[in-house]
């Protein structure tokens, strides 16, 4: 399952982020968790706060994990676990310039009786000009936090211009939270990262006879830096 590790992160211990991920690669190497696997790191543009992305085969292993790799280290305030529900991953429009995009999360309050037909119509949203979803699944963590999803725009004024006039406006949504990621790195590669994006997550199928330019994309869009 895929889940997001959300770590509270010191006033004043803002490297955090870069020994963590340090620490993080050599577990990795050393295959210390096995029944984990953390994919990458983000870091939120307006404080500190990190997350992780992780690969969670064996739940029975996340509390050590936790409590004697991540709360161990200097900085690390508390912790909150969001599990990832029905992912879907999305290719970007062809023409789009996401090299020069920003990473932004969005989380929905949604009525509860309207939660499938929010998501299948969020799922169904075609991207905009200037931003485009490469991640949504719903999440549950709170009551206000029902669905999550990653968007792909230049600037802030883009995101939220798509949330108001594409997301906002989907009956059902009862209010929406847009975060801006400042800083994101890989704790696997490239390519490792790429057998997380199977096909049956795949909102689109990857065309084989164009696997190179597809993957290319892909490992560069499909980030839920949340």
């Amino acid at each position: 399952m895929m889940t997001i590790l959300m770590i509270d992160v010191e006033a004043g211990k803002e490297d955090l982020f870069e020994s963590l991920h340090k620490k993080l690669k050599e577990l990795r190497e050393n295959q210390t968790y096995k029944g984990i696997d953390v994919l990458y790191l983000a870091r939120c543009f307006t404080h500190s706060d990190i997350s992780l992305m992780i690969d969670l085969a064996d739940p029975e292993i996340l509390p050590e994990f936790i409590t004697q790799e991540i709360l161990k280290m200097e900085g690390a305030w508390d912790i909150q676990t969001i599990h990832l529900l029905n992912p879907h991953f999305f290719k970007l429009p062809p023409n789009m310039n996401y090299k020069t995009y920003g990473h932004f999360t969005i989380t929905l309050d949604v009525r509860s009786d309207r939660t499938d037909e929010v998501f299948k119509e969020i799922r169904n949203l075609a991207a905009s000009d200037e931003a485009a979803i490469s991640f949504l699944a719903y999440s549950f963590h709170s009551y206000d936090n029902d669905i999550i999803l990653s968007l792909l725009a230049p600037d802030i004024q883009s995101a939220g211009k798509f949330v108001d006039d594409k997301i906002r406006t989907v009956n059902g949504v009862i209010d929406t939270f847009l975060w801006q990621i400042s800083k994101w790195k890989f704790v696997i590669s490239e390519k490792d990262w790429f057998k997380y994006i199977n096909y049956s997550r795949l909102a689109d199928d990857v065309d084989l006879e164009h696997w190179d330019d597809a993957y290319n994309d892909l490992a560069a869009s499909f980030i839920c830096a949340c």
